[in-house]
């Protein structure tokens, strides 16, 4: 199951999501869950709940079934320093 998750991602997801300069991560997997990072607009813009809920775990939940459950987690962006 991880090989197909990590080629959905590689393959569909983020050059979907880098053209809204955002990505998508796969964290880890096993039977009962997995867990993915989102980074950029798809975790904080606007619109980004919906990119969740309506793009991403629809595409996953393709690959895992319906018996397993999908944490998407939002990755904090880093504060650029002063110089």
């Amino acid at each position: 199951m991880r090989e197909a998750l990590q080629r959905l991602i590689d393959e569909v997801l983020n050059p979907l999501l880098e053209k809204d300069e955002s990505s998508i991560e796969l964290l880890t997997v096993d039977e009962e869950e997995v867990v993915v990072e989102v980074a950029g607009r798809a975790a904080f813009g606007v619109g980004a709940e919906y990119v969740r809920a309506g793009v991403i775990e629809p595409a996953l939940r393709k690959v895992v079934g319906d018996e397993c459950a999908i944490r998407i987690k939002k990755a904090v962006p880093r504060a650029k320093r002063r110089a």
